[in-house]
C-alpha cells in the first residue's frame, strides 16, 4: 500500500531523498534472499515464482505483498518512464530499477529504457539502463534480448561501462558456456575505473561481498569462473 506514495514523493522534485525513497519502493517490489549472491540466475532476478511461497515476519504470504508492489509500479509505471529524464542521474538510475520491478507493461518500459539509453550522456546511467533492459528481457521473456546484449558486449567501438553491463546481461539471458571472447572484453572493460563508475548501481550494490566491488565480483565469479572462498561465519548475509 505504500508503493504509490513512495513513488509519487521521488517524482517531486521539491521532495528531500527522492533516490532512497524511490529505491525503497523498488525494493518492496523484490524478493531477495540476501545481499551477496551473484550467479546467472540471481543476479537479474526480481521475485520468485508464482508457485514459490515465502512468508513475512508476521506469517503474512510474502510473494502476495510482492506482487502487490509489482502491480502498483505498472499502475503508476508513467510517473516513473517520466523520470528517466529527471535531471538527477541517480534519479534515473533508480527509476529504471524500479521499473524493471513492475509486473506488467514490458514493452513500453522496454521501448522507454532504450529511448533513454539512446540519448543519455552519463557513463553510470547508461550502465544501469543496459542492466534494466536485460532485466526486463528476463523477467518477461524477449526473442532481441539475448541477441542485443551479445551485439553490445561485442562491438568494440561501445562504451566499457556499455559492453561490461551488456556482458553481465547476456549471461543471465542464456545458458551458454562464457566465450573467450567475453572474457577478453572483461579484461579489457571491467577496469577499477570502471567498477568504480559502476559501483553506486543497485545492481552492484547488491553483489558487494568481502571487500570486492560488485563488478569485480561478478566478472570474477560469472565470467572467469572463480567462486568465492567458503565464509565460515555462514552465507554472505
Amino acid at each position: 500500500m505504500t508503493v504509490p506514495f513512495l513513488l509519487r514523493i521521488g517524482a517531486d522534485a521539491r521532495a528531500h531523498f527522492r533516490v532512497d525513497v524511490l529505491g525503497m519502493a523498488a525494493e518492496i517490489a523484490r524478493q531477495t534472499t540476501g545481499p551477496g549472491l551473484c550467479t546467472r540466475a540471481e543476479l537479474l532476478r526480481v521475485a520468485y515464482a508464482e508457485d514459490e511461497w515465502i512468508f513475512e515476519p508476521s506469517g503474512y504470504p510474502g510473494h502476495w505483498s510482492i506482487q502487490a508492489a509489482r502491480d502498483a509500479i505498472t499502475a503508476d509505471a508513467d510517473l516513473v518512464i517520466a523520470l528517466l529524464a529527471d535531471p538527477d542521474p541517480e534519479v534515473r538510475v533508480v527509476a529504471a530499477y524500479t521499473l524493471v520491478s513492475a509486473s506488467g507493461r514490458a514493452d513500453d518500459i522496454r521501448g522507454a529504457l532504450h529511448a533513454r539509453l539512446s540519448v543519455e550522456e552519463d557513463p553510470a546511467v547508461r550502465a544501469g539502463l543496459v542492466l534494466a533492459i536485460a532485466q526486463v528481457a528476463r523477467e518477461h521473456g524477449n526473442a532481441d534480448g539475448e541477441r542485443w546484449t551479445r551485439m553490445l558486449w561485442s562491438d568494440i567501438e561501445a562504451p566499457p561501462e556499455m559492453r561490461v553491463s551488456a556482458g553481465l546481461g547476456w549471461l543471465c539471458l542464456t545458458d551458454a558456456a562464457v566465450p573467450n571472447e567475453l572474457r577478453a572484453v572483461a579484461d579489457e572493460c571491467a577496469t577499477a575505473a570502471t567498477a568504480q563508475l559502476m559501483g553506486p548501481l543497485p545492481w552492484m550494490r547488491a553483489v558487494e561481498y568481502e571487500g570486492d566491488a560488485g563488478l569485480q565480483r561478478c566478472v570474477r565469479t560469472l565470467i572467469h569462473l572463480q567462486p568465492d572462498a567458503p565464509d565460515p561465519d555462514g552465507p554472505p548475509y
